[in-house]
């Protein structure tokens, strides 16, 4: 198994480890360096495991416990679905400042209107507040696999093995995140969150606000494409003649969030993301590692780096969830 000395074993080590995983990491140089001649396709475009549908076997419980999952509804309208954030104190502005905790709260799919809400920065404190509770669980969710992983790493460190549960459920994550087993360095750049400023960031860009004809019919949040029978999808309208790809659909805002972030996860082409963010880079500096996210590449980079800023989305990657759970009503 491969050997790695963890500083910190009872929070997120990041910094701690990042020279041995960077180091580790850095042993194939061309998952580092883009190659020249290699093609210019969209990375989005990967077929990835169902996160709805993989769970993780073995009996131990998780050294850490991720939220409870939360009854998820549709509002029926946005301002509806305004007045019940109001209603439970769901203030944007609290939580840009820091002055308070993000609400548990659940929202399956955007409202149906909110494509003609003519209230700018109504639309936008929409957008941001469904999409922000779910981006921290999802992001806790993988926050228990990591702190059981560094569990279970530490105890191999002492030279113990795994018990025959700790072995079924490494198993199941490393074929979860496509990596080996016993490649713990491997695990621990992939294994991990993805700041909550880059992901509202992207979904701003992807979704048009949760206003797209993607993100209304299917929750196709971050614009990923797929070749897959097995997926749910949305033929685009301009697709071309001979082309295939289907916009993939999801039962649910969360479940897209999910599915992108183990895109940015596992894809070859985030290997730069993945190292980067193993070394601490903030959600801004990490827009520099995502240009082939889309075609449109340096300047897509500047417009998520855009959104950011005029937003204040870096106070977001110190949000924290409320553990009081509150659900939208109907």
């Amino acid at each position: 198994m491969a050997s790695l000395t963890l500083i910190n074993l009872s929070s997120r080590p990041r910094i701690a480890i990042a020279s041995a995983l960077v180091a580790a990491a850095l042993g194939v140089a061309a998952l580092y360096a883009f190659s020249p001649t290699a093609p210019a396709a969209q990375p989005r475009v990967a077929v990835l495991p169902d996160p709805d549908r993989d769970t993780l076997i073995g009996g131990a419980p998780a050294v850490a416990s991720a939220p409870a999952p939360i009854p998820a509804v549709v509002p029926t309208e946005s301002l509806a679905l305004a007045r019940r954030f109001d209603a439970q104190g769901y203030d944007w502005d609290a939580i840009l400042d820091g002055e308070s905790d993000v609400p548990l709260v659940a929202v399956k799919a955007f409202p149906k209107d909110l494509v003609h809400l003519q209230d700018v920065d109504l639309k936008k404190s929409l957008f941001f507040r469904t999409l922000l509770p779910m981006a921290l669980q999802v992001n806790a969710e993988i926050d228990a696999e990591r702190r059981r992983l560094i569990a279970i790493k530490a105890e191999v460190d002492a030279g113990k093995a795994p018990s025959r549960a700790d072995s079924l459920w490494l198993k199941a994550l490393a074929a979860k995140y496509g990596t080996a087993a016993d490649d713990f360095a491997a695990l621990l750049l992939r294994v991990d969150g993805v700041p909550p400023s880059l992901m509202l960031a992207q979904a701003a860009e992807e979704s048009g606000w949760g206003t797209s004809r993607f993100a209304r019919e299917g929750n196709a949040v971050f614009g990923q494409w797929t070749w897959s029978d097995d997926h749910d999808g949305i033929v685009p309208a301009a697709r071309g003649a001979g082309e295939n790809h289907k916009i993939r659909a999801f039962p649910s805002v969360k479940s897209a969030i999910s599915a992108y972030v183990r895109n940015l996860n596992t894809h070859p082409a985030y290997e730069r993301f993945r190292l980067q963010r193993a070394l601490g880079a903030t959600g801004y500096e990490l827009t520099a590692t995502l240009d082939r996210y889309s075609e449109r590449r340096e300047k897509y980079v500047d417009t998520l780096r855009t959104i950011m800023n005029a937003n204040r989305l870096a106070a977001l990657d110190g949000a924290k969830l409320s553990d009081e759970i509150q659900l939208v009503s109907r």
